[in-house]
Protein backbone atom coordinates (compact mmCIF):
# COMPACT_ATOMS: atom_id res chain seq x y z
CA UNK A 1 0.00 0.00 0.00
CA UNK A 2 2.40 2.42 0.78
CA UNK A 3 5.06 1.57 -2.66
CA UNK A 4 6.27 4.88 -3.86
CA UNK A 5 4.48 5.16 -7.81
CA UNK A 6 7.97 6.72 -9.42
CA UNK A 7 6.51 8.48 -12.96
CA UNK A 8 8.71 6.81 -15.87
CA UNK A 9 10.26 9.69 -18.28
CA UNK A 10 8.58 8.94 -21.72
CA UNK A 11 11.40 7.43 -24.01
CA UNK A 12 12.64 10.03 -27.28
CA UNK A 13 13.39 9.22 -30.17
CA UNK A 14 16.58 9.82 -31.57
CA UNK A 15 17.68 9.44 -35.17
CA UNK A 16 20.71 10.00 -36.46
CA UNK A 17 21.87 10.80 -40.14
CA UNK A 18 25.58 10.10 -40.15
CA UNK A 19 27.31 10.97 -43.17
CA UNK A 20 30.67 10.18 -42.50
CA UNK A 21 32.17 7.92 -44.89
CA UNK A 22 34.47 6.22 -42.27
CA UNK A 23 32.79 3.75 -39.98
CA UNK A 24 35.96 4.20 -37.30
CA UNK A 25 36.70 8.12 -37.88
CA UNK A 26 35.94 10.59 -35.17
CA UNK A 27 32.88 11.23 -36.32
CA UNK A 28 31.91 7.37 -35.54
CA UNK A 29 33.72 8.26 -32.02
CA UNK A 30 31.52 10.87 -31.58
CA UNK A 31 28.38 8.88 -32.57
CA UNK A 32 28.92 6.31 -30.14
CA UNK A 33 29.52 8.65 -27.25
CA UNK A 34 26.08 10.62 -27.70
CA UNK A 35 24.55 7.31 -28.36
CA UNK A 36 25.58 5.72 -24.95
CA UNK A 37 24.93 8.77 -22.72
CA UNK A 38 21.51 9.11 -24.64
CA UNK A 39 20.64 5.58 -24.35
CA UNK A 40 21.44 5.46 -20.72
CA UNK A 41 18.99 7.82 -20.28
CA UNK A 42 16.56 5.31 -21.89
CA UNK A 43 16.15 6.85 -24.94
CA UNK A 44 15.85 4.88 -28.38
CA UNK A 45 18.47 5.50 -31.05
CA UNK A 46 18.22 4.75 -35.14
CA UNK A 47 21.50 5.25 -36.61
CA UNK A 48 21.28 5.44 -40.55
CA UNK A 49 24.80 4.85 -41.77
CA UNK A 50 24.02 6.64 -44.99
CA UNK A 51 27.49 5.39 -46.92
CA UNK A 52 25.57 2.07 -47.01
CA UNK A 53 22.46 3.63 -48.30
CA UNK A 54 21.14 3.98 -51.64
CA UNK A 55 19.87 7.48 -51.66
CA UNK A 56 19.24 9.44 -54.61
CA UNK A 57 19.20 12.78 -55.11
CA UNK A 58 16.04 15.14 -54.97
CA UNK A 59 14.90 15.71 -58.33
CA UNK A 60 13.11 19.03 -57.86
CA UNK A 61 10.24 17.57 -59.53
CA UNK A 62 7.31 18.65 -57.23
CA UNK A 63 5.53 15.48 -57.32
CA UNK A 64 5.87 15.26 -53.75
CA UNK A 65 3.47 17.61 -53.57
CA UNK A 66 0.88 15.92 -55.41
CA UNK A 67 0.86 12.27 -53.73
CA UNK A 68 -1.24 11.97 -51.17
CA UNK A 69 -1.16 13.36 -48.19
CA UNK A 70 0.26 10.98 -45.03
CA UNK A 71 1.29 8.28 -47.78
CA UNK A 72 4.27 6.14 -46.64
CA UNK A 73 6.55 8.00 -48.91
CA UNK A 74 6.07 11.61 -49.73
CA UNK A 75 8.71 11.28 -52.88
CA UNK A 76 7.79 9.41 -55.56
CA UNK A 77 11.35 7.85 -55.73
CA UNK A 78 11.84 4.28 -54.33
CA UNK A 79 14.71 4.21 -52.24
CA UNK A 80 16.49 3.49 -49.29
CA UNK A 81 14.74 6.90 -48.23
CA UNK A 82 11.67 5.37 -47.07
CA UNK A 83 13.81 4.03 -44.10
CA UNK A 84 14.59 7.18 -43.05
CA UNK A 85 11.32 8.94 -43.51
CA UNK A 86 9.31 6.21 -41.30
CA UNK A 87 12.58 6.91 -38.67
CA UNK A 88 11.57 11.12 -39.50
CA UNK A 89 7.99 10.53 -38.73
CA UNK A 90 8.62 8.84 -34.96
CA UNK A 91 11.68 10.91 -33.99
CA UNK A 92 11.95 13.79 -31.38
CA UNK A 93 15.31 14.31 -31.65
CA UNK A 94 17.71 14.59 -35.18
CA UNK A 95 21.20 14.40 -35.30
CA UNK A 96 23.17 15.56 -38.16
CA UNK A 97 26.52 13.97 -38.13
CA UNK A 98 29.41 14.63 -40.70
CA UNK A 99 33.02 15.02 -40.95
CA UNK A 100 33.31 18.46 -42.68
CA UNK A 101 33.89 18.54 -46.41
CA UNK A 102 35.03 21.51 -48.19
CA UNK A 103 33.90 23.32 -45.12
CA UNK A 104 30.61 21.96 -44.69
CA UNK A 105 28.96 18.81 -44.53
CA UNK A 106 29.22 15.73 -46.29
CA UNK A 107 27.60 15.19 -49.77
CA UNK A 108 25.51 12.29 -48.55
CA UNK A 109 23.85 13.91 -45.43
CA UNK A 110 23.13 17.35 -47.60
CA UNK A 111 20.88 14.65 -50.07
CA UNK A 112 19.33 12.89 -47.46
CA UNK A 113 18.84 16.42 -45.93
CA UNK A 114 17.48 17.55 -49.40
CA UNK A 115 15.24 14.77 -49.49
CA UNK A 116 13.59 15.26 -46.31
CA UNK A 117 11.80 18.58 -48.51
CA UNK A 118 9.17 16.12 -49.64
CA UNK A 119 7.89 15.56 -46.18
CA UNK A 120 7.30 19.28 -45.97
CA UNK A 121 6.18 19.67 -49.80
CA UNK A 122 3.24 16.90 -48.88
CA UNK A 123 2.02 18.87 -46.29
CA UNK A 124 2.52 16.28 -43.62
CA UNK A 125 2.05 17.41 -39.91
CA UNK A 126 5.30 17.37 -38.09
CA UNK A 127 5.79 18.32 -34.81
CA UNK A 128 8.42 20.67 -34.04
CA UNK A 129 11.88 18.79 -33.23
CA UNK A 130 15.12 18.86 -31.74
CA UNK A 131 18.29 18.73 -33.62
CA UNK A 132 21.64 18.01 -32.09
CA UNK A 133 25.01 19.02 -34.73
CA UNK A 134 27.69 16.22 -34.24
CA UNK A 135 30.74 17.32 -36.90
CA UNK A 136 34.79 16.29 -37.26
CA UNK A 137 37.08 18.49 -38.98
CA UNK A 138 41.09 18.86 -39.34
CA UNK A 139 40.25 22.54 -39.89
CA UNK A 140 39.10 25.38 -38.18
CA UNK A 141 36.73 27.02 -40.38
CA UNK A 142 33.62 25.79 -39.34
CA UNK A 143 31.68 29.22 -40.24
CA UNK A 144 29.75 27.82 -43.51
CA UNK A 145 28.50 24.45 -41.20
CA UNK A 146 27.63 26.41 -38.43
CA UNK A 147 25.50 29.16 -40.67
CA UNK A 148 23.81 26.34 -42.64
CA UNK A 149 22.71 24.48 -39.40
CA UNK A 150 21.49 27.45 -37.33
CA UNK A 151 19.73 28.44 -40.44
CA UNK A 152 17.84 25.21 -41.20
CA UNK A 153 17.32 25.20 -37.44
CA UNK A 154 15.64 28.74 -37.96
CA UNK A 155 13.66 28.09 -40.79
CA UNK A 156 12.16 24.31 -39.29
CA UNK A 157 11.39 25.82 -36.20
CA UNK A 158 13.34 23.66 -34.28
CA UNK A 159 15.13 23.34 -31.18
CA UNK A 160 18.96 23.16 -31.25
CA UNK A 161 19.72 20.65 -27.95
CA UNK A 162 24.12 21.32 -28.86
CA UNK A 163 26.64 21.07 -31.22
CA UNK A 164 30.33 19.08 -30.87
CA UNK A 165 32.96 19.97 -33.11
CA UNK A 166 35.87 17.50 -32.66
CA UNK A 167 34.88 16.90 -29.27
CA UNK A 168 33.76 13.75 -27.66
CA UNK A 169 33.03 14.37 -24.23
CA UNK A 170 30.83 17.35 -25.46
CA UNK A 171 29.05 14.98 -27.58
CA UNK A 172 28.51 12.42 -24.62
CA UNK A 173 27.45 15.76 -22.64
CA UNK A 174 24.99 16.14 -25.07
CA UNK A 175 23.89 12.99 -25.03
CA UNK A 176 23.10 12.79 -21.14
CA UNK A 177 20.99 16.16 -21.52
CA UNK A 178 18.17 14.13 -23.73
CA UNK A 179 15.74 12.91 -21.27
Amino acid sequence: MGADIKEKTPVRKIMILNGAGKKDGKTAEMISAFSRAAEANGNEIKEFQLIDMNIRDCLDCQECSKKEPGSRNPCIQEDDMTKIYEAFFEADVIVFASPVYFWTLSGILKTAVDRLYAVFRNNYEVRPKECVLLMSSGGSDLKLTSEWYHGFEYWMDWKSIGEAINDVSLAAQIGSMIR
